[in-house]
């Protein structure tokens, strides 16, 4: 919750599902709302590459006003209380999306994959993690389109470079490191965050035959094209709903400034 005060007056802002609650009242989404938001978020950034006198900041917070050890425990602290749970249309919405989705992937990866092919597959656990991006939260920014694509590419990529650079000497627990920790930086540097991508990198170092005898051709099997497809379903799902709310993607670009 952001609270904004002036003088003697204050103001609450709260981003609900569908739109937002301002002083106890819920509007929904529309440009204006979108304004208003945009204008809390940038008064709200604390982490920013730059100050007012264009120096980096450093990495570490500094403060005169209280030791850093307090500093540090204080951002454990409580910040804002939970949204309400989502509506029973929300509910629905999310099952059909993450069944129809799932089971398309699953269907391709067992049927054809694993019967007509010695090696490609379809379908890992980051999947499962993607599902619930794409139906569960389709307006989130790390749920559209090149987020999913794109940041699923480049962390199986991170994957099978950490595998053949390290885990295929046998030192496994470095190699993860390596994989997760560098499917983010690439995830940062193409604007792609992508929460299942760690895992799809992660995936990538760990026993599993088939995804080593693939070895780059995970980047495509399952990790671009089984996210395009999954991909296709939310938008074809999210998009059937009564619900003028949920609608997917919210942009085809990525996202400035993520």
């Amino acid at each position: 919750m952001a609270r904004v005060e002036e003088e003697k007056s204050e103001l609450l802002i709260d981003s609900v599902p569908g739109g937002v609650v301002i002083n106890g009242k819920k509007y929904a989404d529309s440009p204006e709302v979108s304004k208003i938001l945009a204008l809390v978020n940038s008064l709200q950034k604390e982490d920013v590459e730059k100050n007012g006198k264009g120096e980096t900041q450093p990495l570490l917070r500094k403060s005169l006003e209280e030791p850093w050890i307090v500093q540090y425990f204080d951002r454990w602290s409580h910040k804002r209380d939970a949204n309400a749970l989502a509506s029973m249309n929300v509910v629905v919405w999310s099952w059909i999306g993450s069944f129809l989705g799932i089971a398309l992937l699953c269907y391709i990866h067992y049927e054809f994959c694993l019967k007509y092919t010695e090696n490609l597959i379809f379908i890992v656990g980051s999947f499962g993690a993607q599902a619930v991006l794409l139906f569960a939260a389709p307006k989130a920014p790390l749920a559209q389109p090149w987020n999913a694509v794109i940041g699923n590419g480049v962390s199986a990529f991170a994957g099978i470079c950490a595998w053949h650079l390290v885990g295929d000497g046998g030192i496994m627990w470095l190699a993860g490191a390596f994989a997760v920790s560098f499917a983010i930086v690439f995830m940062h540097l193409t604007n792609s965050l992508h929460p299942p991508g760690g895992a799809t990198a992660l995936i990538a170092v760990m026993e599993l035959k088939r995804v080593h005898e693939l070895s780059f051709l995970y980047i495509l099997f399952p990790a671009v094209l089984a996210s395009m497809a999954h991909v296709a379903v939310a938008l074809v799902v999210n998009n059937l709903s009564a619900d003028k709310l949920r609608s997917y993607p919210m942009t085809w670009k990525p996202f400035k400034g993520m």
